[in-house]
């Protein structure tokens, strides 16, 4: 829905400047009257319960997020063709790794605050009601060390390949050929 209304002082007024002693709009007798825009859209989805005042959930809460977002984090494709791709493989997985493992904890950190506020079931107690969210958030928890043992792993991988393939990266001298002599 648009609704556009405009000034009321605008429609006689010699807001534009065709007098002689206003300059560029301004001067003697000029008024400024801008137009009035309002623009209200309004997005609803059929079947989800949700209208005006319903929460929003999920990716519509944060529109920065969800399976539309890229990421300047995200994992090339595994090539392997010279050292420099599984170095540079190694190294953005570490990355990534790393990345999402405080953002994991985050989550994990957040989601507790908010089972902890959430009203519980009839008769539990405060200690309680903090037990089950701490049990569910640790699940989260568990998945970012997974996701720290991920980014640790993959240095150790880049690592492993220096350490095993060294004689394969080092260049090689050429051989030198001694003269054939009698």
């Amino acid at each position: 829905m648009t609704m556009n209304t405009t000034s009321p002082n605008s429609g006689g007024n010699n807001a534009g400047g065709t007098n002689s002693n206003n300059r560029n709009g301004f001067g003697s007798g000029a008024t400024f009257a801008p137009g009035l825009n309002i623009n209200i859209n309004k997005n609803t989805t059929a079947g989800t319960g949700g209208g005006i005042g319903a929460p929003q959930m999920g990716a519509a809460a944060n529109p920065g997020t969800g399976a539309a977002r890229t990421s300047p984090l995200a994992l090339p494709e595994p090539a392997f063709y010279s050292t420099a791709d599984v170095r540079s493989y190694c190294e953005a997985l570490r990355a990534f790794g790393a990345y999402a493992a405080i953002e994991v904890d985050v989550a994990a950190e957040i989601l507790k605050a908010a089972l902890e506020q959430a009203p519980g079931a009839p008769g539990d107690h405060l200690f309680q009601r903090k037990r089950r969210a701490r049990a569910v958030a640790q699940k989260l928890s568990k998945a970012a060390d997974a996701l720290t043992d991920t980014a640790r792993d993959a240095a150790a991988a880049y690592a492993a390949f220096e350490r095993e393939y060294a004689d394969v990266m080092a260049p090689r001298p050429a051989q030198q050929h001694r003269p054939f002599q009698f």
